[in-house]
């Protein structure tokens, strides 16, 4: 089996040979969409602070000490303008020629096509005071959504068209915004939408890979629209017994590296070695719905490389096919 058939078999958990990983050499190949805007280049405004300003219209800042920054002003200062506004278009093949490259070097591994976000995180972005907004300004905003949400399936088309097998959304503001969604608000407007853009997707013969902000109570919520991987750095938030369950109740993939909040700081190779075969035991179980991940900076975390090897490692050496892990663990 090449890595696209090994990940192709963790997804419908038909026995994989081995299991699916992330650290190298990775099963998985991505690329994005790619502007060439100069505005998206950073421009000094003095001696510790840089500003940019993205396709979108968003103005971002970062200090000389970061390499991300955030959002200071978004592109929207009155909802009214929600219809109109201009959004990128993204339905020219060019803007995914890099991605198509990729794919194209890599035609034994797995593709994923990264998608510019989600509609909630792009509406977010876009809209000085969104969550206000959203309860003052619904229809308005809803209109917003709906711009967005045909924005994404462009690009879910594009992807298809250059040769993903899926498409992935990094919902991932946790560094740069305080950000609190009601359940009802989930329910009534996104849930919906997540849906659908699912069954979009899947009409595609696509599969949807998600990272999820850090707000676990929404996990579950995710997995029920649709969404077939779900990426998490912190499993142990949720509990691997608790998305043992999940898997017991939808035919849902996870991928994760061991945990960087909780395991993988401890430094200690024993624990390391041992959480990754409990999550081999709970996770994988030899049938697949586990992708092994690797988070790709060990500097944040203040770790030598070698705290993630052990659990490499042990992802390797068990596993495999026949699955057989000590008796003790």
């Amino acid at each position: 089996m090449n890595s696209r058939e090994i990940v192709a078999r963790t997804l419908d958990f038909s026995i994989p040979e081995r299991i699916a990983h992330s650290f190298y050499p990775s099963d998985l190949s991505w690329g994005g969409v790619h502007t060439r805007s100069p505005r998206n280049f950073w421009q000094k405004k003095d001696s510790a602070k840089w500003t940019r300003i993205d396709e979108w219209g968003n103005v971002w800042e970062k200090t000389t000490s970061s390499s991300r920054g955030y959002i200071i002003k978004g592109a929207i200062d009155n909802p009214q303008k929600a219809s109109s506004f201009p959004l990128p278009d993204h339905k020219n093949l060019s803007q995914y020629n890099t991605a198509r490259t990729g794919f194209k070097f890599s035609p034994e591994k797995w593709h994923i096509g990264l998608l510019s976000g989600s509609t909630f995180e792009l509406a977010y972005s876009l809209c000085n005071n969104y969550l206000s907004e959203i309860l003052s300004h619904y229809e308005a905003i809803r209109v917003l959504h709906d711009r967005i949400d045909e924005l994404l399936r462009d690009e879910v088309c594009c992807f298809k068209a250059i040769g993903a097998d899926s498409v992935m959304i990094i919902e991932d503001l946790a560094e740069t915004l305080d950000v609190s969604m009601s359940l009802n608000l989930w329910h009534e407007e996104f849930k919906p939408r997540f849906k659908s853009l699912c069954a979009f997707i899947h009409d595609k013969n696509m599969k949807l890979f998600f990272h999820p902000l850090e707000q676990s109570r929404l996990v579950s919520e995710l997995i029920d629209a649709g969404v077939d991987c779900i990426q998490l750095d912190t499993p142990e938030t949720i509990g691997l017994k608790n998305l043992e369950d999940l898997q017991s109740q939808y035919r849902v993939t996870f991928w994760c590296p061991l945990d960087i909040n909780t395991v993988l700081p401890s430094k200690n190779e024993n624990f390391i070695r041992q959480k990754a075969r409990e999550m081999i035991k709970l996770l994988w179980k030899g049938k697949g719905g586990f992708i092994a991940g690797y988070y790709w900076d060990n500097a944040s975390l203040g770790l030598h490389p070698k705290w993630q090897d052990y659990g490499c490692d042990e992802f390797l050496k068990y596993g495999t096919h026949p699955f057989d892990l000590p008796d003790n663990e």
